[in-house]
C-alpha cells in the first residue's frame, strides 16, 4: 500500500474494521501474543513519498518505525499475528528508472525467501531503539 499521511490508506483500514473484529481476530482476555491470530504472519509492503532521510530518526518524518507501531503493533499483534520485518519502497516517484526496477527485484528475491524468515521481536525496543 501507499503510506498515506503517515498511515495506511482509508479503504485498507476500513477493511481491517470490518475483518478484525471481536471474536474472530482477538478477544480482550487473548491479546498480542496470546491474541486468536497467533498461527498468522503479516508483512506490510508499501512506498513513501518520501526519501529514506527523511523518514530517519534525524530526518523531518521521524523513523519509519514510529510510524508503524500503531499499524504492526497496534492492530496485528494485538491481535496474536506475528509481523515480518516490512518491505519499503522508499519515493519510488523520484528515483531513476534503473533504482525502481531494483525495488521490483528486492521484493521478487524477498517473495522467494519469504516463509524462511523469523518475525521481529514485536517490543517497544524495536520500534523505538
Amino acid at each position: 500500500f501507499p503510506l498515506y499521511w503517515f498511515n495506511m490508506p482509508a479503504i485498507l483500514k476500513g477493511w481491517m474494521d470490518r475483518v478484525l473484529v471481536q471474536g474472530f481476530a482477538y478477544d480482550l482476555s487473548k491479546a498480542y501474543d496470546g491474541g486468536l491470530l497467533q498461527d498468522k504472519l503479516s508483512l506490510f509492503s508499501f512506498t513513501t513519498g518520501g526519501s529514506l532521510e527523511m523518514f530517519s530518526k534525524e530526518g523531518i518524518g521521524g523513523d519509519i518505525r514510529y510510524i508503524l507501531w500503531p499499524m504492526q503493533h497496534g492492530i496485528m499483534h494485538f491481535c496474536g499475528v506475528k509481523i515480518l520485518e516490512p518491505h519499503i519502497c522508499y519515493a519510488p516517484e523520484n528515483v531513476s528508472e534503473e533504482k525502481r526496477k531494483e525495488m521490483l527485484s528486492a521484493w521478487t528475491q524477498r517473495l522467494q525467501t519469504l516463509w524462511k524468515e523469523e518475525p521481529i521481536d514485536c517490543s517497544l525496543e524495536w520500534y523505538f531503539k
